[in-house]
């Protein structure tokens, strides 16, 4: 699997230690964020994040604090509290009595058992897991402390007594998983296995792109490594992950933004293209422009 699901993908979908957790103040670019907005109303804010625990990503939130402190609510993807990781780990799990060599048999399961070591994943857990489940536990970037930028948002808002919102429900998120045919599955893992030696390469061209803080740079460039999937992955990753994703967040952040003072941050890959939030937002009457708030690089 490439790289552009670090971008935007949901932060609870790794099993239990795969979460993450950094904080810098090192500075390295100026990440994408909008002032949203409307006549006769205090602006609101659009943030694209980046899950990922690279200090040049957790940077971001140093300017993002003084926002956080002006608005009413902070809304980001999902509300990553204990009863949502727990519904995601457990929803990453096989039946009991199946096993995820049996699924992509002996000659496959080798691959994926020696790139699953490579990222230190014991096969006793490897071999319980579903098979997207697999894919995206070996194709998320490596994790060392615990946090990324949208749960470093997240903390922020709850220290400075923000209520916050979640977009979207973990039941929702595992859904577009769970419910791809198990042949797209199967395909899934092994694009991610075949592909798991140009990951380092791809996530470094997202995060140069992300630094840029251009959301439609950021979405071609997602665009151009998810287009090297097979047809039927790249047609799903742009269907149910992006624009079906896109469109549920668009209609539920709408009544938000007309009677709150809002900071959104939801994954970059959500912002950019004709169907991301920035441009849904402007069909639904809002201005946006690039926030000049954050550093130069």
């Amino acid at each position: 699997m490439h790289s552009t699901i670090a971008i935007h993908l949901f932060p609870g979908l790794r099993v239990a230690t795969l979460l993450l957790a950094l904080f810098s103040t090192a500075w390295g670019g100026q990440a994408p964020v909008y002032r949203v907005l409307s006549d006769g109303r205090a602006p609101s804010y659009l943030v694209g994040t980046m899950h990922s625990e690279d200090p040049r990503i957790l940077a971001v939130l140093t300017p993002l604090v003084p926002l956080i402190d002006s608005v009413d609510t902070v809304v980001i993807e999902m509300i990553p509290d204990a009863v949502a990781m727990l519904a995601v780990a457990a929803a990453t799990l096989l039946p009991a009595d199946q096993r995820l060599r049996g699924l992509v048999g002996d000659a496959d399961y080798s691959a994926l058992r020696d790139a699953a070591g490579r990222r230190g994943i014991p096969e006793a857990v490897l071999d319980r897991l579903k098979p997207w489940a697999a894919a995206v536990t070996i194709g998320m970037p490596p994790t060392e402390t615990g946090r990324f930028l949208d749960i470093e948002i997240y903390l922020a808002a709850q220290q400075r007594g923000r209520s916050v919102i979640g977009l979207e429900t973990p039941a929702e998120q595992l859904a577009l998983f769970d419910e791809m045919p198990s042949a797209l599955q199967l395909a899934l893992l092994g694009d991610t296995v075949k592909n798991a030696a140009q990951q380092p390469k791809q996530l470094e061209e997202l995060t140069d792109a992300y630094l840029q803080g251009d959301a439609n740079l950021i979405y071609r460039s997602a665009q151009a490594q998810y287009a090297k999937m097979p047809p039927a992955l790249s047609q799903w990753f742009a269907g149910q992950l992006i624009e079906q994703r896109n469109a549920r967040m668009l209609e539920r952040l709408a009544p938000l933004l007309t009677n709150k003072k809002v900071l959104v941050a939801v994954g970059a890959m959500h912002l950019g293209g004709d169907t991301g939030l920035v441009a849904g937002l402007q069909r639904l009457g809002y201005r946006l422009e690039p926030w000049g708030g954050m550093p130069a690089r």
